[in-house]
């Protein structure tokens, strides 16, 4: 394993990326290109941490810091959701031995669903054009990229875990269902944030940006 990690301590950002693009493609093989250690974890959930801490230092400044405050709060309680859930599940089915690698491997992949949204959205923008400055094409791509983060984080948690389809899909399933029900309890009470608008924004400004450039 030291010849793939760096002290075995250490996260090496090469290992990291070619462990993503083998899971991302559904190859098992990607798992062991991550670390077993707390310091590979908390590699794993640094870069959303960090945009939690900015977001908490810029909240003063936005037009209505109380939406802000509820965006940075979603933001870190779904970060936490997979590896505490997971944690649970893991020592219920006696997986706690595998579950630092699956945990750091499964916190790395939720990235992946974020770049195949920009590339998918640029890649259909260029083919379809004429349909790429429609709401419909943008809620298509959003959702397909979603339903392809599902697969994935099953996949990852049946292989990281080794576990059965269905115990991987319930893990997976808790969690995402978690994130609904804060997400929707957020858009239900006081100061009611609309979380769609935000969850589409990014693919309405990549139209805007083909858009132009065209």
């Amino acid at each position: 394993m030291r010849g793939v990690f760096k002290g075995n301590t250490t996260p090496n950002p090469k290992s990291v990326l070619e462990g993503m693009t083998l899971l991302a493609s559904g190859k098992s093989e990607g798992l062991q290109r991550f670390g077993n250690s707390v310091e590979h974890l908390l590699a794993a959930l640094s870069p959303g941490l960090a945009m939690c801490l900015v977001g908490i230092l810029t909240v003063p400044m936005q037009k209505d810091p109380a939406l802000g405050f509820i965006r940075v709060e979603l933001s870190f309680c779904t970060l936490l959701a997979l590896p505490v859930f997971s944690w649970f599940f893991a020592k219920k089915w006696g997986r706690q031995e595998l579950w630092l690698r699956y945990a750091t491997a499964a916190s790395w992949c939720e990235w992946i669903t974020v770049l195949v949204s920009a590339v998918a959205m640029t890649i259909g923008s260029l083919l379809f054009s004429p349909l790429a400055e429609t709401t419909g094409f943008a809620l298509a791509i959003v959702l397909s990229s979603d339903l392809y983060g599902i697969w994935l984080g099953v996949f990852v948690a049946k292989v990281g875990l080794r576990l059965s389809w269905t115990r991987a899909a319930i893990l997976y399933g808790a969690t995402f269902c978690f994130a609904l029900i804060c997400y929707g309890l957020a858009s239900l009470l006081p100061p009611h944030y609309n979380f769609i608008n935000d969850l589409l924004q990014p693919v309405m400004t990549a139209q805007t940006s083909s858009s132009s450039a065209v």
